[in-house]
This record gives structure tokens, C-alpha cells and sequence, in this order.
């Protein structure tokens, strides 16, 4: 009698231990249930992700387009997600791990227009370390994956614009002189190339002049390339040393003469050297000028919308 008993009062405490487990499941569960519009999907997820990148908030559209792979790995949108993880980190300057998205992405061999800007992104992102001729690697490998589109003529203009960073004006002007005619970005790339045909036209400095008129005159070279600042202490600092040299021999005072004309013997030289120099920096300063003139005369945005599974390029230009 007892036995039964206890198992009656075992029993008893099992279903209530049940029953309290399964309401306390419940009181999390369904506040989710009744409240609509709170479960999370595809949708909803991009457009989290898609928000904090318009507000400029690239870390957390980072980690919000992980969080949609994450979550969605056999969604339609994943191409889209990944490449614009792969923006984000080129907004942020995280030039690497931009280059790194876009290998993971065109290693999932997505549709071709995908690909191609995938390289195009990996192209400007290299552009931005400074190592053109990987930039150009990736540009021309955009060409080869989309021949024929607007995603060709774009890298192609990219690709030109690598030589224009380098300075090789002469390869800049055939590059961009390559796009057709009837092309959209036929406009801007001979407004490049016709603004490389007048660098010719900048004003420029010559170095040896420049150096010649510093060795008749301590500073004259440094006022010739416009560094006047630089001419006064040159001619200051000569004329000093010039003129105790000439006291100290004119009072027969030989040992202070000859440190002094040591002396001024290396700033002689150097203030020769400064002057070809200037001359240098002044044609580098000129000719960046230009060329950020240049670059600033002509604008391009490019960017890809995904419809599902097809890809939208929006593309604009404007002088």
C-alpha cells in the first residue's frame, strides 16, 4: 500500500514538474508568436544590413550581411550579400580584407556580371595598396568574364586610370583611347586622354637652372622654384658663413677661417642640391595638380542590384 502510494506521489510531482517546464517554454515562446512581424527573414535581414550600409556604417553592414549568410546559406541573395560584405570593407579602407571577400566570392563561381565586379572591386582595392599591375590583373580578368557589357568598358577605364597613378602618361592615353566610340564611357575617357595629351602644357621647372642660379647665388635656385621661405634662410645661413670667413682671414684669424670655410663648403654644396630638389618638388606639386584636376573634372558611380536571381547594373557618370 505504501509502495503505491509513493508512486502516486511520484508521479504527481513528474507532471507538475512537466507542466511548470512546459508553461515556462511556453511564457518565452509565445510573446514571439503573438507580436507580428518580429520573426526575421531573408528580406528583413538584407534590409538591416542594406540600412547601416547607407547610414555609413560599414562595421555593423559587415556584420550583419555574415549574419544573413549565416542564417540564409542557400538563399537566393547570397552572391549579393557577399559582395556587398566585400564593399563594405573597401568603404571601411580595409583594403585586405575587401581583396579576400572577393576571392570567396568568385570562387563560388556566381553569374557572370557578379564576377566581373568582384574583380573590379578587388582591382580598386589593389589600386588603393598602390600595386597597379595586380590592379590590372583584375581589371582584365573582369573583361574576359563579361566581354561585350558595360562592366568591360568600366574596368577597361579603370585599367587605364592605373597607369595614370604611375605616372606613364604615354600607356594612360592608349588605354583610354582602347573604348569604342559608341561606348557610354566613350565621353569621359577621352576627356582623360585629351587632358594627358596637354600635360605637356604644365609649367615646369628646370632642375639644372635651378642649380646653377643657387651656385652664382646661395637661394636664387630655391626663389626660382617658388620656395622663398627655403631662398631666405639659404642666402642667410651662405651670407653668415661667407662673411665670417672673410673676417676671420681679413684678422689673419686662419683656424677659425678655415673651420668656417669647411663649414660652409657643405652648406654651399647642399644648398645647391636643395635647389635641384625644389625644382623637382615644384613639377611633382604641378603636375599632381593637374592631375587631381583632372580626376575631380569627371565622376563615375557604379553599383549592382540583385532582383532575386538577376543582377541590375546601375551605372552613372556625370562632368
Amino acid at each position: 500500500m505504501k509502495s503505491n502510494k509513493r508512486n502516486w506521489v511520484w508521479g504527481q510531482a513528474v507532471r507538475i514538474l512537466l507542466t511548470a517546464f512546459f508553461f515556462l517554454c511556453q511564457t518565452e515562446v509565445l510573446p514571439a508568436q503573438g507580436e507580428r512581424g518580429r520573426y526575421i527573414d531573408e528580406a528583413l535581414q538584407m534590409e538591416l544590413a542594406d540600412q547601416f550600409f547607407k547610414e555609413g556604417d560599414f562595421i555593423g553592414a559587415v556584420r550583419e550581411y555574415k549574419r544573413f549568410l549565416f542564417f540564409f546559406p542557400h538563399s537566393v541573395r547570397v552572391d549579393e550579400a557577399m559582395l556587398k560584405t566585400a564593399k563594405s570593407y573597401f568603404n571601411e579602407m580595409k583594403w585586405d580584407e575587401a581583396i579576400s571577400c572577393g576571392d570567396d566570392l568568385i570562387r563560388k563561381s556566381p553569374p557572370a556580371p557578379i564576377k566581373s565586379e568582384a574583380f573590379i572591386l578587388q582591382g580598386d582595392a589593389w589600386m588603393e595598396k598602390k600595386q597597379y599591375s595586380q590592379a590590372r590583373l583584375s581589371f582584365q580578368r573582369a573583361q574576359e568574364i563579361s566581354p561585350g557589357t558595360l562592366l568591360t568598358e568600366e574596368a577597361q577605364l579603370r585599367l587605364a586610370r592605373t597607369y595614370l597613378k604611375e605616372g606613364s602618361w604615354k600607356e594612360a592615353i592608349r588605354e583610354f583611347r582602347k573604348l569604342d566610340r559608341d561606348s557610354k564611357l566613350y565621353p569621359r575617357a577621352e576627356y582623360f586622354a585629351q587632358g594627358l595629351d596637354r600635360i605637356q602644357e604644365i609649367p615646369q621647372k628646370s632642375p639644372a637652372t635651378a642649380g646653377v642660379l643657387s651656385a652664382i647665388l646661395p637661394g636664387a635656385g630655391q626663389a626660382y622654384s617658388e620656395e622663398y621661405g627655403r631662398a631666405a634662410i639659404s642666402f642667410l645661413l651662405n651670407g653668415l658663413f661667407i662673411w665670417g670667413m672673410v673676417e676671420s682671414f681679413q684678422h689673419k684669424n686662419y683656424v677659425v677661417g678655415g673651420i668656417l670655410t669647411f663649414f660652409e663648403l657643405g652648406w654651399y654644396s647642399a644648398n645647391i642640391i636643395n635647389a635641384v630638389n625644389s625644382a623637382h618638388k615644384y613639377n611633382r606639386k604641378k603636375t599632381q595638380e593637374y592631375i587631381d584636376k583632372l580626376e575631380k573634372g569627371s565622376q563615375v558611380s557604379m553599383g549592382l542590384s540583385l532582383q532575386g536571381k538577376t543582377p541590375v547594373l546601375v551605372f552613372h557618370y556625370f562632368f
